[in-house]
């Protein structure tokens, strides 16, 4: 309910709200890996998650980043990946695909990266839906930004992916495909709490 304070300003009185509540970190560390996985961040406690990306920067030059959901054995590496991402980049003039018709073995976020170490590298959020949830297909969306592999141009991505089989899902791998990610960076999830 809206409210005035008699001077014009209006505030919200026992609006709903809702909370961020930390479900899983990882920091990268360990010498540049080639994979940052966060396990046993996706429960049934919580309908969407929200994961922070911070700092994936690349090792080697001209990669792409993905992203691929969990399970108790492992990432899961079946063709189940539909997505659609579109590439923006500053100049206005160039704005890519990267999608699958087809679905993939992964969801591939960017089609070419930057491998510098002071520029931030990829930095973006992703809501996770219902990623525990058996009975339904996990949808992602992404936004995010980062350099292209001659750091010509930074780059905003917009995309979405659904995981095209219903099953529970409790981790999440941001990987390169080839070479490393730097450590210091960070993957952070949060799910999101409704009041």
């Amino acid at each position: 309910m809206l409210q005035t304070d008699g001077s014009g300003n209006l505030s919200f009185v026992d609006a709903p709200s809702g909370t961020l509540v930390q479900t899983g970190r990882t920091v990268i560390s360990g010498g540049n890996p080639a994979t940052v996985v966060v396990d046993n961040c996706f429960s049934s406690t919580y309908d969407t998650y929200l994961v922070v990306i911070d700092r994936l920067e690349m090792t080697v030059d001209s990669q792409y980043i993905y992203a691929r959901l969990r399970d108790g054995s492992g990432d899961r590496t079946g063709s189940e990946y539909k997505y659609a991402n579109r590439n923006f980049d500053d100049d206005g003039q160039n704005a890519e695909n990267v999608s699958a018709n087809s679905p993939d073995v992964r969801y591939q976020l960017t089609n070419d990266t930057d491998d510098s170490s002071n520029d931030g590298g990829l930095q973006g959020i992703m809501y996770i839906h219902r990623p525990a949830d058996a009975n339904t297909d996990t949808r992602m969306n992404y936004f995010s930004s980062s350099f292209n592999g001659n750091v010509n141009d930074i780059r905003v991505t917009i995309g979405a992916c659904n995981y095209q089989t219903a099953e529970a899902h409790s981790g999440i791998t941001f990987g390169i495909s080839t070479g490393g990610v730097r450590d210091g960076g960070s993957i952070t999830v949060y799910g999101i709490k409704y009041t």
